[in-house]
């Protein structure tokens, strides 16, 4: 049997991802943090229990690219560092094997973009991410653990057409995901959240970004009660077209792809608290920002 801390769970995820990102989109943007999500993702609180992340980001994109990985914007450049803590309670009422959380993202962005068209900087709240439900179980054996959730990004963030730089994206998010954790032995850890990220159109610039599917996952071994070592990554895949003012983009779209993979660490310097190190390398990538990240 898995033993899961049972109490306030603080887990503080550090990662470096060295890419060309594709996430076409408006902007190459998606609400959904990409690639963070590689750590006990089906395990929700216990019932009357409250667990805490918090991720920290820094982006350094160098390339905005095109259909076949081409720089589309000579001079483009892109630094933020991002904050963004998270709290999950589960309520006390059951469902038979099921349990009802419910959750919420709130990043503090500090930006800076250089484009050909200007500069800007801006430091703010980005948009919040609302987790109202998320419907969990596990096995009689704590062996295997999931959750159902409908996440919603909603526009909190600054944001101006006018502006280069903007800690939102002045649109609303649904992304109806399933997160799964699987200990085939007490050492052997592979956990995997799939989503599907569905954005309302842009209101000021009505540029209305595709849809994106996602699978991030882990296959992670436990060295002893404090190590795990990892392989992790995602793959990404946008199946419907961008579109201004109703019309598609011309092309492909402007339809994104990638795929990423990398070692990662964890140690749990408490049964109940603990920090990751990751590393990502992304392939395959069209149609965005090429980056370099530190993610947490």
């Amino acid at each position: 049997m898995i033993k899961v801390p049972a109490r306030f769970l603080a887990v503080v995820a550090l990662a470096c991802l060295l890419a060309s990102k594709v996430e076409a989109t408006e902007n190459g943007q998606t609400s959904y943090p990409m690639g963070v999500n590689t750590v006990l993702n089906g395990i929700l609180p216990p019932p009357g229990e409250t667990q805490f992340y918090n991720y920290t980001l820094h982006y350094d994109a160098r390339k905005f690219a095109g259909p076949n990985g081409e720089s589309l914007l000579p001079g483009f450049q892109l630094n933020a560092f991002v904050d963004a803590p998270r709290v999950i309670h589960t309520w006390g009422t059951t469902l038979g094997p099921f349990t009802v959380s419910s959750g919420v993202i709130v990043p503090i962005v500090h930006l800076r973009a250089d484009t050909p068209g200007g500069s800007g900087k801006r430091n703010g709240i980005g948009d919040i991410i609302l987790e109202p439900w998320l419907i969990g179980y596990s096995n009689p054996s704590r062996s295997f653990f999931a959750f159902l959730a409908t996440d919603i990004a909603v526009p909190s963030g600054s944001y101006s057409a006018n502006r280069v730089a903007n800690t939102g994206r002045n649109t609303y998010a649904l992304m109806p995901h399933l997160s799964t954790t699987w200990f085939p032995t007490p050492a052997v850890e592979v956990s995997t959240t799939t989503l599907v990220e569905i954005s309302s159109p842009n209101s000021a610039t009505r540029y209305h970004s595709g849809a994106v599917a996602a699978l991030e996952y882990l296959v992670g071994y436990s060295l002893n009660s404090k190590f795990q070592i990892g392989l992790q990554g995602y793959l990404l895949k946008q199946f419907t077209d961008d579109k201004v003012n109703g019309t598609p983009v011309p092309g492909d779209g402007f339809r994104g792809k990638a795929v990423a993979v990398g070692p990662q660490l964890r140690y749990m310097w408490s049964p109940a608290a603990g920090i990751v190190f990751k590393y990502q390398r992304e392939f395959d990538v069209q149609e965005s920002a090429a980056r370099q990240q530190v993610l947490g």
